[in-house]
């Protein structure tokens, strides 16, 4: 062997052994990650403000963004939040998203998340895909010393968007044979629903009590079960916009609440946005009916929702308001204000005196060799102004 081969051969030798350490490091390293969920339309273009889902990652740049980013669920439209992430973070921003229940109002939503993890394989330092059917939105990856796995919850053992929320047995059997095959020393589970729903840890609202995993205790206790058995760190979800952090007989639950800033839109934004959307539609020859109808349509769920809270449902809670009943009290509300401020204001006050308002939340993870922390921020101001509300030590 000549003298230049001989050096290429040490040469290859040494960058393998750096490899071969570089990646024992890897494996205690030290890293971060961040968690936000249920910021839906709150990161499409039109609400692209300080005060909405922008907001939020502002403030996760302040306190660093960490490795990667996972959303579990309510993520729609997915598209917007990837392009928000690359905005703010950049286009090589890691982002793993779970699939929500509001996904699956839109077959874009869950194509979108399909191809997003193409194969159940484009996503990075995948360890397994999902079972069959379910190949894209189920899957499992590795990160130093921590095994993440992603569910589908809306699996139902053939289809990735059959179910109303439940872990059935075909996708517990994938879990156990996960979690059977891990070799890193802590685990995080990712699912949209909580297993039994928790309150806001600030203003003690109770969501999704009953229809979340627990509409089915007996396939909820036996995904508890198995959390347990295979020494899972934590649990972690959205879904009912509640932040909260609980031990479930040993095991962690954490509700990551909601990332929208904004939890939804008050009514002095919708006067303003109906106010530019009338004038448009003036510009285009439109009446002002025919703005206000087009408006409410774009919104009716929202617009029901400040209607209740303005007191102006006659009694109705927004779910059971019909379309034709609130878009009747919408357009009265919108003449009265153009009216009279007084009646105006004293709408908005009502709004604000009974909207059970749940704080914007993003949660930081830090992990290494002795184990996990969470950090939950929450906003200061109707999406403003993000502070450090708790730290716990996943134990």
């Amino acid at each position: 062997m000549s003298k230049h081969n001989l050096r290429f051969v040490l040469f290859a030798v040494l960058i393998g052994l750096l490899s071969c350490a570089h990646v024992q490091r890897d494996g205690q390293r030290a890293f971060t990650f961040i968690v936000t969920a249920d910021m839906r339309y709150a990161a499409t273009e039109e609400y692209r403000y300080p005060w909405y889902f922008l907001g939020v990652c502002e403030a996760i740049r302040e306190v660093g963004k960490g490795a990667f980013m996972v959303s579990p669920g309510d993520v729609d439209p997915p598209q917007s939040v990837r392009e928000m992430l690359t905005q703010v973070f950049g286009a090589d921003y890691l982002w793993y998203p779970v699939m929500g229940n509001h996904e699956l109002e839109a077959a874009s939503n869950v194509e979108y998340l399909r191809q997003y993890n193409k194969g159940g394989a484009s996503l990075p330092n995948i360890v397994r895909k999902g079972p069959a059917g379910c190949e894209e939105t189920t899957y499992s990856f590795d990160w130093g010393n921590t095994h993440f796995v992603v569910l589908n919850q809306y699996y139902d053992g053939s289809s990735d968007m059959g179910t109303d929320g439940d872990v059935v047995p075909e996708l517990l059997a994938w879990l156990e044979a996960d979690l059977a095959a891990n070799t890193k020393k802590q685990i995080i589970v990712f699912g949209h629903e909580p297993i039994i729903a928790v309150p806001d840890i600030d203003n003690g609202r109770l969501r999704h009590q009953g229809d979340s995993l627990d509409k089915y205790p007996e396939n909820a206790f036996n995904f508890h079960r198995l959390l347990l058995k295979y020494g899972v760190t934590a649990y972690i979800h959205g879904h009912t916009h509640s932040a909260s952090f609980s031990k479930l007989n040993g095991l962690w639950q954490i509700d990551a609440g909601h990332c929208r800033g904004m939890e939804t839109d008050p009514p002095e934004q919708l006067l303003l946005w109906l106010a530019e959307a009338i004038e448009e539609g003036r510009q285009r020859g439109q009446t002002e009916d025919q703005s206000i109808r087009e408006f409410f349509n774009s919104r009716v769920s929202i617009v029901k929702k400040a209607l209740e809270y303005m007191e102006l449902s006659g009694g109705l809670s927004s779910k059971e308001l019909s379309d034709e009943q609130a878009f009747k009290a919408f357009s009265q509300f919108y003449l009265e204000s153009q009216k009279d401020s007084t009646t105006r204001n004293q709408y908005f006050q009502s709004f604000w005196e009974s909207y059970p308002y749940s704080k914007s939340t993003f949660l930081k993870f830090y992990v290494d060799s002795k184990g996990a922390k969470v950090e939950i921020y929450r906003d200061r101001d109707r999406g403003r102004q993000y502070f450090l509300r708790h730290t716990e030590i996943l134990d």
